[in-house]
């Protein structure tokens, strides 16, 4: 598991944002980097792991076209937000914050090994996509975690 720095963690929780995370098939170290530091209800309202086609197709309310998309990450990221908006006070800043991957696997699959990312708020969003480079599952997932957290310190105004 990959260490990442307590002072981005920190800023993210002191940021004044309330997210609702989701991820699916990569990403889920970078959820554990926000709950594993003091203070990550600062910040984190819920987030959530719909890992099968199943529970993607019940937190989305439809089966998505395809599970690792530019399309479904900002599905997912709208969701997330309607739910942050629910979760948090008018004072507070929601922000939805998804990301969907398809990293190295031992059964067939089409397509390359990718993520994307969809961070959105009321006033803007973000969406980024990444090519992951052959390695084993362990090192693209911290790919795809440092990448994401390195995007959510960015949209909520932490410097790396």
């Amino acid at each position: 598991m990959k260490n990442f720095s307590d002072s981005l963690i920190e800023g993210i929780h002191a940021s004044g944002f309330k997210a609702a995370l989701v991820v699916t098939g990569g990403g889920s170290e970078a959820v554990h980097a926000l709950l594993s530091r003091s203070g990550a209800s600062r910040f984190v309202l819920e987030a959530q792991i719909p890992y099968s086609p199943e529970a993607l197709s019940d937190y989305l309310g439809e089966a998505p076209a395809q599970s690792c998309s530019e399309e479904t990450a900002r599905c997912l990221a709208v969701r997330a937000l309607e739910k942050a908006s629910h979760l948090t006070p008018s004072s507070s800043l929601p922000v939805g914050i998804a990301c969907t991957a398809a990293l190295h696997t031992n059964r067939e699959r089409k397509g390359s090994d990718r993520a994307f990312i969809c961070i959105r708020s009321a006033e803007k969003e973000i969406r980024h996509m990444l090519d992951l480079s052959p390695g084993s599952r362990m090192e693209q997932e911290g790919v795809v975690s440092e990448m994401l957290l390195g995007l959510i310190a960015g949209f909520v105004g932490v410097e790396r």
